[in-house]
């Protein structure tokens, strides 16, 4: 018999004790889990899980989704104990896929090939190992307030409003009519760094290639955006996210907002319960995806929890009663072809708060079909802080122009990049 026989065989036998013998469904396995969104995604997937699974608990803990990563990396260098599953969001993937802690998920029989091949692609490293497996797509658009919008536009239409804002000058020239007629108290936007955050996900411009960090081509395609708004008297000066911002959403002073799919539970509906049918969903200039969470096994968890902790991954994400529970709990919509069927699975349960819009086709089909996910780096995360704080110097301080922008931006990464061989430009 050949070596190489005799290899398959071994892997054939290794196999079968890890996903069958190791996850006997008599045996109690206990499944420990970090994350940010326990209480409105992980718990009730948990749930579920168990309901089918009576020998597997969960053991979760919380962790901010802005903390995970820093969390991760301060428990290797302790030596510290990691969870089995770690999730990881997509803005910062290289930074995961640069750590040699995750399991190969294709090492378990996955099939990837009714997933979406860009997150697919995204998740995989150079060697062909696949480190996580993505919930959702999280397409992105842009949401208005209907009420303002025919106060300042004529009209509260989706299709009338998606005609008017096809490109981002529509945006600069509709904001300086909004600054006029308003007398400066009506803005397009609340946040610059929620517009410069939307900018980013859109820009076709790598954040690097190779070790060769692009940022002046990064941040000029994003900030001369932004600029341009600013000067325009479209955008406020609120710090995204926080209190002030929030409760702007309740506000008659602000009209737009970017919204990946994500946002709609927890930015729009958590801020303005009460806006109920006074909320559209339009298209951005150009297709975007803002978000998205993969979850991986980590290399150090015991043989039967990577083998319960694979099932539970395909479970929420491939089996049509956990894809269900996902999308209904926590709004997130599987990107698994076998399970969307003809589309219909897609159809969003909260469009009575758009109006009756049919904001599903929309996000899931229209949008979509049109996104790209930009190549992942390791730096995505030292540009990003530099993105946020770049763009809120811009808005505190009107004098500030693009090349001072850019200036600041590559003295900032400068400083946070550690990597000797990494040439920022």
């Amino acid at each position: 018999m050949s070596k190489k026989i005799i290899s398959l065989l071994l892997t054939l036998v290794m196999s079968a004790c890890l996903f069958a013998g190791a996850f006997a469904e008599e045996e109690p396995v206990t499944i420990t889990y970090w994350g940010w969104d326990i209480s409105n995604f992980s718990q009730p997937m948990m749930d579920a899980y168990i309901a089918k699974h009576p020998n597997v608990t969960f053991e979760p803990t919380a962790v901010e989704w802005g903390d995970m990563l820093t969390k991760t990396q301060q428990a290797l260098a302790s030596n510290s104990e990691l969870p089995t599953i770690i999730p990881m969001d997509l803005s910062l993937i290289g930074s995961w896929k640069s750590m040699d802690i995750f399991e190969n998920l294709l090492d378990y029989g996955l099939d990837t090939s009714a997933y979406n091949q860009a997150l697919i692609s995204a998740a995989t490293k150079d060697d062909g190992s696949l480190i996580g497996l993505f919930e959702n797509t999280c397409p992105s658009a842009i949401a208005y307030k209907r009420d303002l919008a025919k106060e300042y536009f004529g009209t509260d239409d989706p299709a009338e409003i998606q005609a008017m804002f096809s490109t981002y000058e529509d945006y600069v020239e509709k904001g300086k009519e909004v600054a006029e007629k308003s007398g400066g108290s009506v803005f397009m936007f609340h946040s610059g760094q929620a517009v410069a955050e939307w900018l980013y996900f859109a820009s076709e411009v790598p954040n690097a290639d190779g070790k060769t960090i692009n940022m002046t081509d990064k941040m000029t395609d994003v900030m001369s955006k932004l600029i341009a708004l600013r000067d325009a008297g479209a955008v406020d000066t609120y710090q995204s996210g926080t209190p002030e911002a929030n409760a702007t959403y309740t506000d008659k002073n602000h009209i737009f907002y970017p919204c990946p799919d994500w946002a709609i539970t927890y930015y729009i509906k958590a801020n303005d319960p009460d806006g109920a049918g006074n909320w559209g969903l339009i298209k951005a200039p150009a297709g975007y995806q803002h978000g998205g969470t993969a979850m991986g096994i980590t290399k150090s968890a015991t043989d039967a929890q990577k083998a319960a902790a694979y099932d539970f991954i395909t479970f929420c994400i491939s089996d049509p009663e956990g894809a269900a529970v996902m999308k209904d709990t926590a709004g997130y919509v599987t990107h698994d072809a076998n399970v969307l069927g003809d589309g219909s699975f897609a159809k969003r349960a909260d469009e009575a708060f758009f109006a009756d819009q049919d904001i599903s086709s929309l996000l899931y089909k229209d949008i979509n079909e049109a996104i790209r996910i930009p190549t992942p780096s390791p730096y995505d995360n030292d540009v990003i802080n530099v993105r946020n704080d770049v763009a809120q110097l811009i808005m505190s301080d009107p004098s500030v122009d693009l090349d001072t922008a850019v200036s600041a931006a590559i003295d900032e990464l400068t400083q946070l990049i550690s990597d000797p061989e990494a040439e920022i430009k």
